[in-house]
């Protein structure tokens, strides 16, 4: 089994998410990326990542592929590169696509399904993978700490990646919401921009860091901040009243039920185009 440093990886579908993947392996070993529309990651041949309209050929160089294709081109995507692919590790990063579909498609390679958010541009991606059960104790290691180099990894049964699309992937939106609402409130009240940017970026930064690091419950770390009669009690109560709570979970619901009739519809047209 090969080293990181030693690895060869293409990364197919270099947009937004796969072009931030690109990037940050690019430090650790070689690296390809493509995309039909080439001269939109021009920026990443810059940082050392080789560029190309051919995925056939980068999959045939690569040891391992990172798919990061609309659903709807996974099975193609495959399909075109089934004989290059044979034994090797393919990580899909492509929503709704389950394994047994993408089996079907390139039955001889290794299959991963993952899925990460847009904070991996900045290294604090939060990926969550499952692995196909043919992946071994090595691979397992050596996928690890691939997905590793992008932030937080967490490994999950396949039939949550789904919800978690509409909860993690979709998260930022919703924490950048919350931040932009601080922000425009600030501002209100007579706040610099800057400023205000930075100290609801910060706090929502150190929040998070104090609910991971202790491990208690969010209702216990925020009645810590609570005091009678006091600023932030005013705060909470104009929040209760919005039914703000009630907002963020219906938000999830709805994302999540939204996710899985996208997902039901991909999963139609790939087995339809695998039968076809």
């Amino acid at each position: 089994m090969k080293k990181l440093e030693e690895l060869h990886i293409s990364v197919i579908g270099a947009g937004i998410i796969g072009g931030a993947l690109a990037e940050a392996l690019s430090a650790y070993c070689k690296v390809t990326a493509t995309r039909r529309q080439i001269e939109r990651i021009n920026g990443l041949g810059e940082k050392g990542v080789n560029l190309t309209t051919d995925n056939t050929k980068a999959a045939s160089d690569a040891d391992i592929i990172i798919l990061a294709v609309k659903p709807s081109q996974v099975v193609p995507v495959l399909r075109n590169i089934a004989e290059v692919i044979q034994g090797k590790m393919v990580i899909s990063f492509a929503a709704a696509i389950s394994l047994d579909i993408m089996q079907k498609a390139a039955p001889e390679c290794r299959l991963v399904r993952a899925m990460t958010n847009i904070a991996v541009k900045v290294l604090k991606g939060y990926t969550l993978f499952s692995p196909a059960e043919i992946i071994d104790a090595d691979e397992l290691e050596l996928l690890e700490s691939i997905l590793l180099k992008f932030g937080e990894i967490q490994r999950v049964q396949e039939q949550y990646l789904d919800v978690l699309t509409a909860m993690s992937g979709s998260g930022p939106a919703y924490i950048f919401t919350v931040v932009e609402s601080m922000v425009y409130g600030a501002l209100r009240e007579g706040l610099p921009r800057k400023l205000a940017l930075e100290a609801a970026a910060h706090t929502a930064i150190g929040a998070a860091c104090l609910l991971l690091e202790t491990g208690k419950h969010p209702a216990e770390l925020k009645d810590m901040v609570l005091t009678p009669g006091g600023v932030t009690i005013d705060g909470i109560y104009e929040l209760e009243e919005s039914r703000i709570r009630t907002a963020f979970m219906k938000a999830i619901g709805a994302a999540s039920a939204r996710s899985r009739v996208l997902a039901e519809t991909a999963r139609e047209q790939a087995w339809g185009e695998i039968n076809g």
